[in-house]
């Protein structure tokens, strides 16, 4: 991030303050999710410049900055930013309707090309299916296409539900598939940032991931964007899912927790944390009556 890129980097922050809860966020926290979102480098240079856009955007009423460090859009801005992902919405489902429009056209012109043809050739079932390629293949997999150019299979996610998990996220992208999700938290707290980077199966699959950029998750319009890793990056991660989460892969837990490793076998013993004071043997046996498990003793 530069001076000359400081006009460009106030749309991003604005984004990210818009979709954060109470349109605010601590100074550190946004700087670092920002910084993901633009693949920049944390280092003295561009926090400099990252204070200095702050700064400018509190002078010009953008946003304002409390002494303990948090960041809070304006209201202006806040409205302002509404409009302009209403409008984004629509330029692209009218965008994505045309493009169906073309492409149903073209499909009937060809047909009308094969009726031409009479009986000399039978038309076996297209084995190939043009919005998918195999796992395998990693020739198709960065192959650029339509919304794609540079067949970018990675990319950045911000204004998440809090409760998202990955077969949520999973679904709501269908019929694309992810295969890799890296939800962000804080280093030390673990606290979800409402963002993550995903990899797709493929470049068709990642255009239309990107497609659907705006649509609600869980009652919140999230943001889909290309973010081509790295040099250097070790990307795709060794596990699909990471940082964050318990069993599912839940990201919204707040803890940084990891993937639970499989049951041992013949195991009947839980360990039970950060239970009340007040807690009685009761009160957890009710507890767990709630999945019909039987505890036969509380110590």
């Amino acid at each position: 991030m530069s001076g000359d890129a400081e006009d460009g980097t106030k749309p991003h922050i604005i984004s990210i303050l818009s979709g954060h809860e109470g349109c605010e966020m601590n100074i550190k926290a946004l700087r670092k999710v920002l910084f993901l979102k633009l693949q920049t480098e944390d280092d003295k240079s561009n926090k400099k410049d990252f204070k200095k856009t702050v700064q400018s955007m509190e002078t010009d009423g953008s946003l304002s900055l409390t002494e303990d460090g948090l960041v809070k859009l304006s209201k202006s801005s806040s409205k302002k930013s509404k409009k302009d992902k209403k409008k984004k919405k629509k330029g692209k489902k009218r965008e994505r309707e045309e493009a169906a429009a073309k492409e149903k056209k073209k499909l009937k012109d060809d047909g009308d090309d094969d009726d031409g043809d009479g009986d000399e050739h039978e038309t076996e079932p297209n084995a190939t299916n043009t919005t998918t390629t195999t796992d395998n293949d990693a020739s198709e997999k960065n192959k650029p296409c339509k919304d794609n150019p540079t067949g970018t299979t990675r990319l950045f996610l911000g204004n998440l539900p809090f409760t998202v998990d990955d077969t949520t996220l999973s679904t709501h992208v269908s019929p694309a598939i992810i295969t890799h999700i890296k939800w962000i938290t804080d280093k030390e707290s673990g606290r979800f940032y409402g963002s993550a980077f995903i990899e797709m199966r493929n470049s068709i699959d990642a255009a239309h991931a990107v497609g659907i950029s705006g649509s609600e998750l869980l009652g919140r319009p999230i943001k889909l964007n290309y973010a081509p890793a790295r040099e250097g990056d070790q990307w795709p991660p060794a596990s699909k899912v990471i940082t964050g989460g318990p069993t599912g892969g839940q990201a919204g837990t707040g803890k940084g927790v990891k993937t639970m490793s499989a049951k041992p076998e013949n195991c009947t013993k839980l360990f039970i944390g950060n239970l009340s004071y007040d807690i009685t043997d009761d009160g957890i046996t009710k507890f767990f009556a709630n999945v019909d498990a039987e505890i036969k003793a509380v110590r």
